[in-house]
């Protein structure tokens, strides 16, 4: 009898095929998706999954409380995404998608932690593949660019994928490696405006219309440099005048111009700001116009005369 068990686990041995292999990738990139600045500082940019790393398939991987897959985890940058000047961006990078399991430098998490297996359900019978994903944590004002982090993922697996009738490993997967995951983001520029209506007021006579100095208020991403430019408005005409209607075909000229009063002001003509975008949420770097009507037109019949012009921000 003793010798017909041992021969009966020895020929279980020995016609067991290999039950699961887990692979290892060397490299990875995980790309979040592209957004402005002001994305960046208003908190919308959507966290993103990384590529897997490590892959365990097989017929049947055992859950036993002898496995393990733990991931060490290293940033280049404390957990920062930074462009070459060193602006940066602070980020989780976590087991799960809500950040419950995350990596600080140099710490492990074992992704055959039950409470993380229930929550990540990435052990499917057959099948273990652990998770990662980065999420910012950070809404700092900054220049737009490439930032990037690198982070080494140093991997060590016990896996078993086949058990006796006695609960006991038969055939177990043991290695060990690390990854490179090179993490991204690419931030663009982007402006922000504040344009308040204009008014000439009221007068009997085109002469009469006094002249308005106003401005627009415009920031742009920080370091950014912009210009500013006016359409033509609803007439499409801007030299020598522009003009708003009554809506009747009747027409007041008036003209857009610089500071200095003569110079008009359209897209022909744009202006370049004299300072470069702060990355200010709310506008306020204030870019003055002056506004005069025609005093040499016939005046037109009394009424409401109004035009639509749009303020062009280019950077």
């Amino acid at each position: 009898m003793i010798v017909h068990l041992l021969l009966l686990i020895a020929a279980l041995l020995l016609s067991a095929p290999a039950q699961a292999t887990c692979s290892l990738a060397s490299s990875s990139t995980t790309s979040f998706t592209s957004g402005s600045s002001y994305d960046v500082r208003a908190g919308t940019i959507a966290a993103v999954a990384a590529p897997p790393s490590l892959s365990c398939s097989g017929s049947v991987i055992a859950l036993l409380s002898s496995n393990s897959a733990t991931a060490t985890a290293n940033s280049s940058n404390g957990f920062k995404l930074k462009n070459a000047a060193g602006d940066a961006i602070a980020y989780r990078l976590s087991a799960d998608t809500a950040g419950t399991y995350s990596f600080s430098q140099g710490s492990t998490i074992n992704y055959f932690d039950p409470s993380l297996l229930s929550l990540l359900g990435i052990l499917n019978g057959n099948n273990f593949v652990p998770t990662m994903f980065a999420a910012l944590t950070d809404t700092p004002n900054i220049p737009a660019g490439t930032y990037t982090d690198t982070v080494q993922v140093a991997w060590t697996w016990h896996i078993c994928n086949l058990v006796s009738i006695f609960n006991v490993c038969l055939l177990q997967d043991n290695g060990s490696g690390t990854t490179v995951m090179t993490i991204t983001l690419v931030v663009s520029k982007d402006c922000r405006i504040s344009a308040p209506a204009l008014s000439f007021g009221s007068a009997p006579l085109a002469s009469q219309f006094a002249g308005v100095t106003q401005a627009v208020a415009v920031d742009c991403t920080k370091d950014a440099s912009y210009t500013v430019a006016f359409t033509s408005g609803i007439s499409g005409a801007s030299r020598p005048w522009r003009a708003m209607s009554d809506g009747a075909g009747h027409m007041l000229q008036y003209n857009l111009y610089r500071t200095d009063g003569t110079t008009i002001w359209d897209l022909t003509n744009p202006m370049t700001s004299a300072i470069a975008g702060s990355g200010s949420i709310t506008p306020s770097q204030m870019q003055s116009y002056v506004a005069r009507i025609n005093p040499d037109q016939a005046t037109p019949p009394a009424g409401h005369y109004t035009d639509t012009v749009s303020v062009v921000i280019a950077f």
